[in-house]
């Protein structure tokens, strides 16, 4: 008369371990994105100005800010947010261990991820959880 325990049940054990991490990266993700095109459009909309007697590095920095390079560094965390959002939502829906796995891994990585260290709580979380037998196994 006890809990049988079934493969259906062992799905649905996995989804509810898996659903709150990968709804916080899916979340810090989106947030990192949203900080991204913020980022973007308050590059595109001024132009940096400084002072006359402004030292040379400081007009070395504000090209870097508006020049080709802030248009890869805003290229990559755009692609680095995407890549979690994918992996968390591949997580959330017991697809792709790799590819889950991966996205927890990059998300842990302090200053790779979306909005810098943030991210790497629910990383690390995230790795726990796909680490854990039970979750494991139910990835199809």
């Amino acid at each position: 008369m006890g809990y049988e325990y079934t493969p259906q049940a062992n799905v649905a054990v996995a989804l509810a371990k898996v659903k709150p991490p990968a709804v916080t990266l899916i979340i810090i993700s989106g947030l990192g994105v949203l900080a991204q095109l913020a980022r973007m459009v308050a590059g595109l909309g001024r132009a940096i100005t400084l002072p006359a007697d402004a030292p040379p590095q400081f007009e070395r920095l504000a090209h870097m800010m508006t020049g080709p390079l802030a248009v890869v560094s805003l290229l990559f965390g755009l692609a680095v947010c995407g890549f979690i959002i994918f992996g968390a939502i591949k997580m959330m829906n017991l697809q792709s261990y790799g590819l889950a796995m991966a996205a927890a891994i990059v998300a842990s990585i302090p200053c790779i991820s979306p909005c810098c260290c943030l991210a790497m709580i629910p990383g690390i979380w995230s790795i726990v959880v796909l680490t854990n037998a039970e979750v494991k196994a139910a990835f199809r």
